[in-house]
């Protein structure tokens, strides 16, 4: 069920009461399965309501286009004291992707590029990454309003 038609998720609502512990996690099920057309997955994403007003978060799930179990969430709790979820609460919204399943083959060389084999560029975002000492120059602007 959509909550509107401009929505990019389906929300996912619990079969039943389920404690989480305290900075630990827990599955809930959904009680629902569901078959996806070829070239799409579902992605179970984090609901932004519960990251902010309970600090609960889901530890993404891809539910591919050929399972047919029930889909169940994993919920973690980022906070030192347990929460329940009740039955019929609504957790986290699962969206529908396209995907390209592209053949991988193995080769012996890969082409260069700039970045090269630089894991997570933008974590030392004030040097130039190609390590020059230099400043970067920022990729994008951002204004606060």
């Amino acid at each position: 069920m959509k909550g509107s038609a401009r929505v990019a998720g389906h929300d996912l609502y619990t079969k039943e009461g389920t404690d989480i512990p305290a900075r630990g996690q827990a599955i809930v099920g959904t009680g629902i399965a569901i078959a996806l057309p070829d070239n799409t997955y579902g992605l179970i994403a984090p609901r932004r309501s519960l990251a902010v007003k309970h600090r609960l978060t889901t530890n993404t799930g891809v539910i591919d286009a050929d399972y047919r179990g029930e889909v169940k969430v994993v919920l973690a709790n980022l906070v030192d004291q347990p929460y329940r979820v009740e039955k019929g609460d609504r957790i986290e919204p699962l969206i529908i992707e396209k995907i390209d399943n592209w053949e991988l083959h193995e080769g012996t060389q890969l082409d260069d590029t700039e970045r090269r084999d630089q894991a997570f560029r933008g974590s030392d975002s004030t040097m130039d990454q190609r390590g020059t000492g230099q400043k970067a120059k920022p990729l994008v602007e951002i204004n606060e309003i």
